[in-house]
């Protein structure tokens, strides 16, 4: 008899680091999180493919890198030919379903989804009303209003909210805001609830379901102030970064880019006087934990929603994020074409469909977009030949795992690799560079690229990044003829 195939709940932030969750910052309010880590293999050592939303999330969906799938940066999106793993799981008999963010913004690929409720705001416009502007998040002006928007702002507007000033208010120009409505309204919360109601009322009995739950935040703005969750952070305990402004002057002439956001830069002294202060970086951690707070007790809410439907034990669930946040390190906060640790370490959690398992860490390198063959290997559906073949599902089976001793990554025509030791990041066409020590330098405050003393080991890890890139080649895996020498 073949076995039971089990629901597949897979559960997304936007742009929250890998510490911020209490199984890894005590600092960090996330009990609901905790908990599941407990039940879960915890992967220490996740990354993204890529620090920016729409190439991350198309590697995720496609489970190619960006590179490969045809979206290499912020203002590209995934072309027709390529195939979700979604659809690949609605043909393979799943029920697939998404509330939250996805983040497809112009693609007209076939998403791969039975039922859609799509929100990609982090907090509404100025205006949601009759005013909302040619164009509005990607979408074609010759639309009506309500086919124009989301749901969610659809449900602002029903409970009489047309402007984002009667919601929030900007605290400073950093980017913090407080939220002053009740917390029904904020993104976050509508999303979590949507995600119970869905799993209530919605989620099919007959068959296997999919269900991508996303979540906008804790994604700038950083509006947690004035959310219940604030009350349980105090500025005066935020930690304060490792880095400062200083340090971005030993990396390459972009990352200026960063630091001009926040002020005037002073080339000479290698500081930026009206730039982030102790002051601002508390608030916004505050604002920042917060939001995951909510999060994670939304999260909470769904998981208490899978128990008591008797669905718990048999949901294989994946939490994770799309990228992470400088959040004040380096004296800034933001997220770009960077491969900071900051920017592409991530959560990552993975609960088996198995009854009583008991969780534990995993140091091995893993990268988002493993994701997709996850899930098919999960649901019993055959990996397509031209994505990241290895799935996850080793990692709780028990029939041994395939482990990588290193880790590769990509931000346009930037490629970056690191190891349990070092970090390599090469620039396309530049006589420029980074590497860092990463044992001896985890906050990669000094870039060893023209120290003689590490080009051996930038020489190694430069060879393995050009093994990794001939891998990703179209059909890099077939022989060279039959009857050919191997090499």
């Amino acid at each position: 008899m073949m076995k039971k195939r089990p629901n597949i709940l897979f559960l997304m932030t936007d742009e929250q680091r890998y510490d911020a969750v209490g199984y890894v910052n005590p600092q960090v309010l996330t009990p609901h999180l905790d908990a599941m880590a407990r039940e879960s293999v915890c992967f220490l050592n996740a990354y993204t493919a890529n620090p920016s939303c729409i190439p991350a999330r198309a590697a995720i969906f496609t489970g190619r890198y960006p590179s490969q799938c045809g979206v290499p940066g912020y203002m590209s999106f995934l072309p027709e030919k390529e195939t979700t793993f979604m659809k690949l799981l609605r043909d393979g008999g799943y029920y697939t379903a998404v509330i939250g963010k996805q983040h497809f913004w112009k693609s007209k690929i076939e998403k791969g989804y039975d039922y859609e409720d799509i929100v990609d705001e982090h907090f509404p416009p100025e205006v949601i009303s009759d005013k909302i502007t040619e164009g509005y998040f990607g979408q074609p002006a010759n639309k009506t209003v309500s086919d124009r928007v989301s749901s969610y702002v659809t449900y602002l507007m029903e409970n009489g909210f047309t402007e984002g000033s009667q919601l929030y208010r900007q605290i400073n120009d950093k980017g913090i805001y407080e939220f002053f409505a009740d917390e029904k309204y904020h993104v976050d919360s509508y999303i979590g609830t949507r995600g119970k109601q869905w799993l209530e009322k919605e989620a099919p009995a007959d068959r296997p379901w999919f269900l991508t739950l996303s979540f906008p935040g804790p994604h700038m703005p950083f509006d947690g102030i004035g959310l219940p969750d604030a009350e349980g952070y105090h500025e005066e305990e935020m930690e304060l970064p490792d880095t400062n402004i200083r340090d971005i002057f030993n990396k390459p002439p972009h990352y200026l880019d960063i630091a001009k956001k926040f002020g005037q830069l002073d080339l000479k002294n290698h500081t930026s006087p009206d730039g982030l202060t102790a002051e601002d970086i508390r608030l916004m951690k505050k604002a920042y934990y917060a939001k995951m707070t909510l999060i994670d007790r939304k999260i909470g809410e769904v998981l208490d929603t899978l128990k008591k439907r008797g669905m718990y034990e048999d949901t294989l669930i994946l939490f994770t994020s799309d990228h992470g946040e400088y959040m004040g390190d380096f004296g800034v906060a933001t997220k770009a074409q960077y491969c900071s640790e900051a920017l592409m370490r991530v959560p990552f959690l993975l609960k088996p469909p198995v009854a009583d398992f008991k969780g534990y860490p995993e140091d091995s390198f893993i990268s988002s977009v493993e994701i997709a063959a996850t899930f098919l290997t999960a649901a019993g559906l055959p990996v397509p030949e031209n994505i990241s073949p290895r799935s996850l599902t080793q990692f709780y089976q028990g029939d041994g795992k395939e482990l990588w001793e290193d880790i590769y990554m990509e931000a346009r025509d930037i490629r970056a690799i690191r190891d349990s030791h070092y970090k390599l990041i090469y620039y396309q066409n530049r006589d420029y560079g980074e590497f860092y020590d990463l044992s001896n330098d985890p906050h990669e405050k000094y870039n060893l690229w023209d120290d003689p003393g590490v080009q051996k080991e930038k020489a190694r890890l430069m060879c393995r990044l050009a093994d990794h890139m001939i891998g990703l080649g179209e059909n890099s895996r077939q022989v060279w003829n039959i009857g050919a020498p191997q090499i």
